[in-house]
């Protein structure tokens, strides 16, 4: 790891012990848990999706009991997210394929997690990393922004998520054993301070090593 990454991982951890954002998700190792409000905040925000959590794993506690529900049923109890036709669907479709091909049990391995329907390379990591504990990284819209003011990251894909290099660029930038630390902090950086618009560059605990903020000063 280079020096500015060791600098930035270090002072970004050192930010989120006094500002992490609460959400229930965050409080659970529970692989059903992890999986499925990964679904849920998809494509919405995470007000919406902490509102309807209690109510959603009260009325499906397991895997069993969503894989066994009506579609209309679950698409009323989501309805304020918004898609709740495509959401209620896939979560079927999800849900069906790990009773009947893993027992029930959300598989914890690479390989299987994004070969289940409507899961990608983001939920996967998060269940590996939320779940498991493993080291792996979470790429998303904001991940990337912060990566590519903080170091003018440059994406070979159109859409940043799709490319490869910008998911090792992310891991290389996890310390041994702070991955959970270190995508909760980003995510919660970027949603506090690193903003799409008018990014708080003045009380950025980052700002000094930040392309962004020595380039447009």
């Amino acid at each position: 790891m280079q020096l500015k990454e060791w600098e930035f991982s270090s002072r970004l951890l050192e930010w989120h012990t006094r500002h992490k954002a609460d959400f229930p998700w965050r409080e659970t190792k529970d692989l059903y848990i992890i999986l499925v409000s990964e679904m849920l905040l998809r494509k919405t925000n995470r007000k919406q999706v902490k509102e309807i959590f209690a109510g959603f794993f009260q009325k499906y506690p397991s895997i069993s009991v969503l894989a066994d529900a009506p579609p209309e049923e679950i698409e009323k109890v989501i309805r304020s997210l918004g898609m709740e036709h495509k959401r209620a669907q896939l979560l079927k479709e999800v849900t069906f394929r790990i009773v009947s091909e893993h027992g029930g049990a959300v598989p914890t391995t690479e390989e299987e997690l994004l070969a289940l329907p409507g899961v990608g390379r983001y939920a996967t990591n998060a269940v590996l990393c939320f779940g498991v504990g493993r080291d792996v990284p979470l790429v998303d819209t904001n991940a990337i922004r912060v990566m590519q003011r903080v170091f003018s990251l440059k994406a070979k894909k159109k859409r940043a998520r799709t490319d490869p290099e910008v998911w090792k660029f992310a891991s290389s930038l996890i310390l041994q054993g702070k991955g959970r630390e270190f995508n909760l902090a980003i995510l919660d950086f970027a949603a506090a301070i690193c903003t799409q618009v008018n990014p708080k560059c003045r009380s950025c605990p980052i700002n000094e090593i930040c392309n962004y903020v020595m380039h447009s000063h």
